[in-house]
């Protein structure tokens, strides 16, 4: 299953492809997760392009969800374990990324959509860019 794969390698209909030396952080565990969630983009994007039934594509939104709990909670506990100076900052992004990730969710599992609407994996795309090659950025050089 495809949200299992740990490998980093992209399928050529991915729609997010990992890059080491620009999504790198040099924090094993939160490079990981990123491929983690990367990975669940790419099933979910997968899916829908494939016209999967509505109940496996809110599956895998779900466990997108979930993950991305779990991600920011990580990732949290770790920027306090190095006592990161942008912390509380860092957390106040997360908290407003799941109110727009949980408005975009709802909407699709509540509508009449069939497939994941394109702007949601555009929001996707652009919260996990921004947020790795930003925000993440600072976290990895402080620990250094």
């Amino acid at each position: 299953m495809l949200a299992e794969r740990a490998s980093p390698v992209a399928q050529e209909e991915d729609f997010f492809k990992w890059d080491e030396k620009k999504f790198g952080l040099g924090v094993h565990a939160m490079d990981l997760e990123h491929q983690k969630l990367i990975s669940l983009m790419n099933q979910l994007y997968s899916l829908s392009k494939n016209k999967a039934p509505k109940p496996r594509l809110v599956m895998v939104l779900d466990q997108l969800t979930a993950y991305t709990i779990k991600h920011f909670d990580d990732e949290e506990k770790f920027m306090q374990s190095i006592a990161f100076p942008g912390f509380i900052t860092h957390q106040q992004v997360h908290k407003s990324l799941l109110e727009k990730f949980g408005k975009h969710a709802k909407s699709f599992k509540e509508g009449s959509d069939l497939v994941v609407p394109n702007e949601f994996f555009t929001f996707l795309k652009v919260w996990l860019q921004a947020h790795i090659m930003g925000l993440d950025r600072k976290y990895s050089e402080h620990a250094k």
